[in-house]
This record gives C-alpha cells, structure tokens and sequence, in this order.
C-alpha cells in the first residue's frame, strides 16, 4: 500500500506508558496485496512452466519432423503427393533385373497374391476371349489370341464393371503362356509369364499364384499346401493326382481309412470338409480338389484361398535393394495437364558423407501408372537447358505423360542398381537427389 504520512494509535499500554503508533496505507484489493506478498513465488512458478511447454513444443515439433513422411505440393492445379520421402539414394546391394522385377510387383500389390492357390468359380464369355473370375477376387482374361490379361483385386473387390471395362488405378498384367500337358494324368497346365500357372482338368480349373507345383507321369499337385484334382473317377471312388481315393465319407492315403471330423460352407456355394488326417476336400459344382494342409485353407465373407498365411520365406524385404517411390496426381483443372518426373542429383555429396558418387548407367528403374508397367529403364536421360528446369544441378528424366482433366494417377517409380553391369571400381558408391514432380496446364 503506499504512503498517506497520517498516523493514528493502534495500540495503547497504560501499565506501560506504552503507545504504539501506525500510519495510515491507501487500500488495496486483497487479490492485489497476494500477488505483491508473493511476486517472486509467482514469477518463479510462470517461469519454470513456460520453460517447460517451450520443451515439450520443441519436442513434439521436432518428433513430427522426424517421422512425417508424406511430401505435398501443388503446381498449375494438380496435386503432387509422395506416400513417402521425395529423397533417392541409391546406393543398395545389386540386384539381377529379374528379381528387381519380382521385387517391384510384389510391392504393387500384397504379396500373398504371388503365392497359394484359388478356384475357379465363373466364366463370361466375351467378344474376343474369356473372362474367368477366381476365388480371390483376381480376373484372368485368356484372349483368342493366345494372350492372357490378369486383373489383381483391390480391397477384395473384382476390378472389371459389367461393360467388361477394367476399373481405374488397377493392376494388370499382360501375359503370354506356355501350355504344357500331363498326358499320363490329363492335366493342362499353362504357366503364364509372370510365374503363375492355370490348371485346368475336366470340370476343375484352378490358379496357382506361383510355378510351384510336382507333376510328373504318376502325380501331380502344389507343393506349398499339397493340393490335387481328381483323375479318374471308378465304381464309386475317386482317385486324386496325389494318390488320395475317396470313397462315401472317408479318404484312403496309403491305404490308411481316414474319416470325416467336419464340414463347413463358404460364400458361392464351396463346401470344405475336413478329415481326422488334416486334409481337406474342397467341393464346388459337383467337383472337388484334395488338400493335404487343410490348415492353409482361409476365407471370410468374400474371399476364399489355399495359402500358407503364416509362410514368409517369400515375402521380399525391399530394403537396401531397391529405393521406391510412391506419387499420386490430382488434376483438378477442367482440362488435361502434361506432367514429368524429374530425378534431380543433389551438387554436394560430401554433406551425405559420399566419396565416390554412383554413375547412373548402372542405375536400372521400373515405372508402374495406372496399371501399366515400363520396366528396365536406365538413368541416362539428362536433361539439357531446353527442358525449361531452371536449376544449375543434373537433372534425369524418369518418366513424362499426360494426366486427363479432373481425374488422379496413381505411380511407382522403383530404382536399382544393375547387377549385371556394376563393375568392382563402384563398391561403397551412392547416387543421391530429389524425386520431383513437373506440370505444365494444357
């Protein structure tokens, strides 16, 4: 309170000749008189709390730095999203192209699609060809010419309307074949070119998702889960290309009856039943496949498939083997829009900590846009001053094409090095830019 300079008695002791004496104080509200008695208690506190959410601010900033990964741009009207870092080194072990490419498609789509085995559970006729649709949703489309088209499913979806027109942004692969035939056993078997193979026999047509089957003049069947077709069918038993007869409810495997512990029934009308042995009988349209792990045996409501889930011998881990790319386009312009993937080197390798830099002639790339593949491309496209990019730094032209007016693409750009040409002189050597992303309105 401040001073008047007015006293008055606050106290008098008779006994004593004692008077104690106070000036009079302004008035101060009582909240005020808190904050006066207690500043420093206060300034204390206010300070040891702002230093502490600065920290915690920091922190979080810094925690959101580290682990976003999502890289957003736009230029003239289209949207430019990578589904991770728009930063390339390359600088993994080598790989053959053949297994950059197994690599590569195995990162489209899920990897189980490139194992285990699928039924057969419609056909459509069309134009020029045949559509047949399998258990897990996968198209394959045999064409009169020989050719075959496989259609992957999205969200365990088919991906082909009722015009028979392939949907937008999904995968496909152009195939050709080899049609081969178990004579002995009278089974057609077609490997098609990405390592998958039909079998087809009789009323029984299946899909194995990878080439990995036995067959030989006495036996046939998938190696990963043991399934076979029937072969003969004789005074009421059935002989399967394992060996496996089954007569009434039971099964013989080496002449050891086994018998029927379950039976269960599955969307579009397949029916397993289950055997004391662990096989299975898979029963669709009046015809049945054996298999010998009935534990691989996995639906729900909209996809049934033969497949080791649990198997991850060939799950492909792509790190340090290949730098892969995700990009999207949204065009939201009323007109089309010429688009070009640029790789731009960066000018200073020694802030990375590389002493020798990675010549791009043995820098080998796959590019997936909606559905169709480029594959073993080479880095070697650099572009000149015409290009209209206006940095001094080395600029390599990856892909360029044309995105249609209000739609969105859908790329993988997947990058490697050549293990056929690198040469002994490039060991613990790196390539080192930035993804990015051009458009130019039409």
């Amino acid at each position: 309170m401040g001073k008047t300079n007015k006293f008055h008695i606050k106290k008098y002791d008779e006994d004593k000749s004692k008077i104690t004496i106070e000036e009079e104080r302004k008035y101060r509200n009582p909240f005020i008189l808190f904050l006066i008695d207690n500043g420093k208690l206060i300034f204390t506190i206010s300070l040891l709390l702002t230093v502490t959410v600065l920290i915690i601010a920091v922190t979080l900033i810094f925690s959101n730095i580290k682990d976003s990964s999502i890289v957003y741009y736009e230029s003239n009207g289209v949207v430019v999203t990578f589904d991770g870092d728009d930063n390339s080194i390359i600088n993994g072990t080598p790989i053959t192209s053949e297994y950059a490419n197994k690599v590569f498609d195995s990162n489209l789509v899920d990897n189980n699609y490139f194992k285990g085995v699928v039924i057969k559970i419609g056909e459509k006729n069309i134009k020029n060809g045949i559509i047949m649709f399998y258990s897990d949703k996968t198209i394959i489309i045999k064409y009169n010419d020989g050719t075959y088209k496989r259609i992957f499913p999205i969200n365990g979806n088919y991906r082909i309307n009722e015009n028979n027109e392939i949907n937008a942004n999904t995968i496909y692969k152009d195939l050709t074949c080899v049609n081969k035939r178990n004579d002995k056993l009278g089974i057609d078997i077609i490997y098609l070119s990405d390592g998958s193979v039909i079998i087809d026999k009789d009323n029984v047509n299946f899909f194995v998702r990878n080439s990995d089957i036995t067959s030989n003049d006495i036996s046939f069947f998938t190696n990963l889960s043991g399934v076979s077709v029937p072969i003969k069918n004789d005074n009421n038993k059935i002989y399967y290309s394992n060996g496996t007869i089954k007569e009434k409810d039971y099964i013989l495997v080496n002449n050891i009856k086994y018998l029927k512990i379950d039976e269960k029934k599955v969307h579009n009308n397949i029916k397993v039943i289950y055997y004391d042995n662990g096989y299975a009988e898979v029963i669709y349209n009046n015809t049945s496949i054996i298999v010998e792990k009935s534990e691989h045996i996995n639906y729900d409501d909209n996809v049934f498939e033969i497949i080791d889930s649990n198997n991850s011998n060939n799950i492909i881990n792509i790190k340090d083997i290949m730098d892969i790319k995700g990009i999207r386009l949204e065009n939201k312009n009323t007109s089309k829009a010429n688009y070009m993937i640029v790789l731009e080197e960066t000018n200073d390798y020694k802030k990375h900590n590389i002493t020798r830099r990675l010549s791009t002639e043995y820098i080998n790339y796959n590019v997936y846009v909606n559905g169709n593949i480029v594959k073993d491309k080479v880095l070697n496209n650099k572009l000149d001053n015409t290009s209209g990019i206006t940095n001094k730094n080395n600029n390599y032209l990856i892909y360029e094409g044309e995105i249609e007016k209000l739609s969105e693409l859908s790329i993988k750009i997947g990058m490697w090095i050549s293990y056929e040409n690198i040469t002994n002189e490039y060991m613990n050597s790196a390539f080192i830019g930035t993804m990015k992303v051009y458009i130019e309105s039409k």
